[in-house]
């Protein structure tokens, strides 16, 4: 009786923190549209604005890399959707049930707690988990596909031109590199190669893409030779790869050294003292 009442309060505590989430959600969203209808947005641009937008584009670069996986897709549209979470939390809950009806009622509470918690986080964390492993193998790769335009550009071509023929035949070997660059360049045909470059170095804030695209300004505003520049670029973003792995290893033997002392150390020492602790103390053991 006592568990029963105790699961009891559990889920009127998680339905009104359900409840209470909803309700700010449905109260912020009010009164963004009344901030719309009053004329006090969009406000102007400050700093922070600037840094937030930023951010926007950053966000905006993720949404187009899920959008350009399927799989990414589903996750984050069950993500962002709180009325499918529920459903589908009822529906798992509902064809465990069919094939499990002589279970407990705690039982059936614990299996709708991890039903719940999963179908609530598991989506955002997979979301993240997969975009970061993108974009580190378009860091990866990304040394490939500047000596294939160095050699494009070598042969005669433009940069625009460059770009746009190594990003068409990239796509087998990264199709998320290729996406990103197909749409820096069908960018630039609006606003100019520079600004567009400009937004990629924002959209992608690492060290290898704005090495990338500050070579390439330099060439478009002063008119250097690109070919010598895009190779040793390569050469120099292999080498940051190259030292950013040289100091995981050299991190790896002080973070073993914890469960060396855990699994090991400890064991050990139990072992060495267990037979004398025996002896001293015969009726304890």
């Amino acid at each position: 009786m006592t568990w029963n009442l105790f699961i009891f309060y559990i889920a009127v505590i998680l339905s009104g923190i359900l409840i209470l989430t909803a309700a700010l959600s449905a109260k912020k969203k009010l009164e963004k549209n009344k901030e719309f209808l009053n004329g006090e947005r969009p406000k102007e641009k400050n700093s922070r604005d600037i840094q937030q937008s930023k951010n926007k584009q950053q966000a905006e670069l993720e949404l187009l890399l899920v959008n350009n996986n399927p799989l990414l897709k589903t996750l984050g549209i069950l993500d962002k959707n709180f009325k499918l979470k529920m459903l589908l939390i009822f529906l798992l809950l509902g064809i465990y049930y069919l094939f499990n009806r002589n279970d407990d009622f705690i039982t059936l509470v614990m299996i709708g707690s991890i039903i719940f918690i999963a179908v609530f986080l598991i989506p955002g964390i997979s979301t993240g988990t997969i975009l970061k492993r993108k974009i580190k193998k378009i860091m990866v790769d990304l040394p490939g596909f500047v000596d294939l335009v160095a050699v494009c550009v070598q042969t005669g071509l433009s940069i625009d031109a460059a770009l746009k023929r190594v990003a068409a035949d990239f796509e087998t070997l990264n199709p998320d590199l290729s996406y990103v660059m197909m749409r820096i360049i069908r960018k630039s045909e609006i606003i100019g190669l520079s600004a567009a470059l400009q937004d990629l170095a924002i959209s992608l804030p690492t060290k290898e893409v704005r090495m990338f695209c500050t070579v390439l300004q330099q060439s478009l505003n002063f008119g250097s030779s690109i070919y010598g520049q895009l190779t040793q670029l390569s050469a120099d973003i292999r080498e940051l790869q190259l030292l950013a792995i040289e100091e995981k290893l050299g991190t790896l033997a002080a973070k073993m050294s914890i469960p060396l002392i855990v699994f090991i150390m400890f064991p050990i020492v139990i072992l060495i003292l267990a037979p004398g602790a025996m002896r001293v103390f015969p009726h304890v053991f």
